[in-house]
């Protein structure tokens, strides 16, 4: 844990006023900030709920702080927090996008795809080809490959069994693989 936050746990458990606990608020989250961002971006298809999964993540982790015991690193708290908002959110996005009168998804309409690609030789940048999987898959895969929590963790995080992680996890991969084979096949170039 860096510094920064053991400071900023011991200070919130310690009874400091409250204006120095808003200070310290501050330094939390601004030292975690980049790092909820870059969560929320992963799990999330649209930028604009990513941004509204980070502010969310970062309040309730706000308010959640006085409940970390410190048995673990704060950003490993603040990961926690992050994915379970994100999933959350998705899925209320999700319903609510259902509800609509036309019944299409805001997520499904075209847009663009700023990034550079992640992997050297694919026709499209793994976040291109992440936003094409469902929810459910796309959160174990980053999860597991780019956050490099274990199936344990990851069953907890997303509230399912250790075995339907591993099935979400193979699905998504093979489901990766088809679409980088069909892509490669067509003749698609590298972006």
């Amino acid at each position: 844990m860096s510094e920064e936050g053991e400071e900023a746990t011991e200070e919130r458990r310690s009874g400091v006023p409250s204006s120095t606990r808003a200070r310290t608020d501050a330094e939390v989250v601004e030292s975690l900030a980049p790092r909820v961002r870059r969560i929320a971006g992963s799990l999330l298809r649209n930028a604009h709920d990513a941004d509204d999964a980070a502010q969310v993540s970062l309040m309730e982790l706000l308010r959640a702080l006085p409940s970390y015991r410190g048995e673990g690193t704060l950003e490993a708290f603040c990961d926690r927090v992050v994915v379970r908002t994100a999933i959350r959110i998705a899925r209320a996005r999700r319903l609510s996008s259902v509800r609509t009168e036309t019944g299409i998804d805001p997520d499904d309409l075209p847009g663009s795809h700023s990034g550079r690609d992640l992997a050297e030789g694919l026709p499209r940048t793994i976040e291109t080809y992440l936003h094409e999987l469902p929810e459910a898959r796309r959160t174990v895969l980053v999860l597991r490959h780019a956050m490099g929590y274990s199936m344990d963790e990851i069953a907890t995080l997303t509230d399912v069994s250790v075995n339907t992680v591993k099935s979400r996890l193979l699905e998504a991969r093979e489901q990766v693989r088809k679409m980088v084979r069909r892509d490669l096949a067509t003749g698609r170039r590298p972006s």
